[in-house]
């Protein structure tokens, strides 16, 4: 999105927030589960909305469930869509073609946080972020959302500048629901676990969840085990033994790893990616408008956190580091090293989308990530050798 009116975009959005006594969750999966955990002494919630019959049948955190089509929103009731932005599509047509309008009657999560939290009280709240120390990873996935099978080398950060990156980020972010510790293979990284502890020490009180990954494939070390086990931390465990099944035997051992040192771990069994399709995307000749409606009709709202600056498309920025999307223009990215405190509302913007541009140099390669646009393909798909 392009800036109209900066710091000022989401002034209309806040008035039809405030206007409402009670908010509904649509989606009570993982988002919603957090979103009610984080900020439930804020936001009064009335109950959940899911289109599963089963999870209407039960209490969810306590909170009743409900269909949308049972349900009879007041004028001074509001939706709050708990949704991840690849799987939120068909609900906002369903909202939509029940008669329910955004920014009016619902409300996507990113912007509900960060709109409420700001013109409330003042604090510079986010939804997520994304933090990569490094690319490294063991295998060479085909459709990689970091792009490896494109990059020459691997990216690998300094620690100290791991360290730099953190204290900046929350000396300009009150509290964030989600911190993503990212990769390449995090448990490759020899500071991921220092990484987390140092976080865990200094900043948890300040994050609702936090949480690294690993695709299942590599055994920590046990030391890094260790520190793992005293941090508050959860791991998500990549399930590709379909894709990978050599390294059945180093799933089964990391499991059991996790429960001895009872680390919280999620496993996630993915039967599909998305195909941004870099190689075979050439938008280069499209208008500036027209790559502007593109950007926006992108369901991706996670960005990276890296060298001092907050990066408006985190796949973007992972392929400008893969060296397939040409240099980042400053408009991409928002210095968090000159952020003063009178520019709340425009780092705010920025984190929800906006930008002087309003779109970036990867959307001329990139197909974007939504449900609609985007081919679904084999998880973990492995680039045979003498491949790209």
């Amino acid at each position: 999105m392009r800036w109209k009116n900066k710091g000022h975009e989401y002034d209309e959005v806040y008035r039809c927030i405030s206007a409402k006594k009670g908010f509904y969750l649509f989606g009570c999966g993982d988002y919603g589960k957090q979103f009610l955990k984080s900020f439930q002494k804020d936001v009064p919630v009335i109950g959940y909305i899911d289109n599963n019959p089963a999870k209407q049948r039960e209490l969810i955190c306590g909170k009743k469930c409900i269909g949308l089509n049972n349900l009879i929103l007041k004028e001074d009731e509001g939706i709050i869509l708990t949704i991840s932005q690849i799987d939120r599509t068909g609900a906002i047509e369903q909202l939509e073609q029940q008669g329910y309008q955004k920014d009016i009657d619902f409300f996507l999560i990113e912007e509900f946080i960060s709109v409420f939290y700001l013109y409330r009280y003042d604090k510079v709240y986010f939804l997520s972020v994304s933090f990569l120390p490094s690319t490294v990873c063991n295998l060479k996935c085909r459709y990689c959302l970091n792009f490896n099978p494109f990059a020459k080398e691997f990216y690998v950060r300094d620690w100290e500048a791991l360290k730099a990156d953190v204290d900046l980020f929350f000396a300009n972010v009150d509290y964030i629901m989600l911190f993503h510790v990212s990769g390449g293979e995090p448990m490759l990284y020899r500071y991921t676990a220092d990484l987390i502890e140092y976080i865990d020490k200094n900043y948890r009180d300040r994050i609702g969840t936090l949480r690294t990954v690993t695709n299942g494939t590599v055994v920590p070390t046990e030391e890094m085990l260790c520190k793992l086990g005293k941090c508050r931390v959860e791991v998500t465990v990549d399930d590709y033994r379909e894709a990978v099944p050599q390294y059945n035997v180093q799933f089964d051992e990391l499991i059991r790893k996790m429960e001895e040192y009872q680390i919280p771990y999620y496993i996630n069994k993915a039967d599909s990616w998305v195909d941004l399709a870099p190689e075979k995307t050439d938008y280069s000749a499209m208008t500036e408008e027209w790559l502007i409606q593109h950007r926006s009709r992108c369901g991706q709202t996670w960005q990276e956190l890296r060298d001092g600056k907050l990066y408006s498309c985190n796949y973007a920025a992972y392929a400008a580091v893969a060296g397939i999307a040409g240099e980042q223009d400053l408009e991409e990215s928002y210095d968090l090293r000159r952020h003063t405190v009178d520019k709340k509302k425009e780092l705010i913007e920025f984190r929800l989308g906006y930008t002087e541009k309003g779109y970036t140099n990867f959307c001329k390669k990139c197909r974007g990530f939504t449900a609609h646009d985007t081919d679904l393909v084999e998880a973990a798909l492995q680039v045979k050798e003498n491949s790209c």
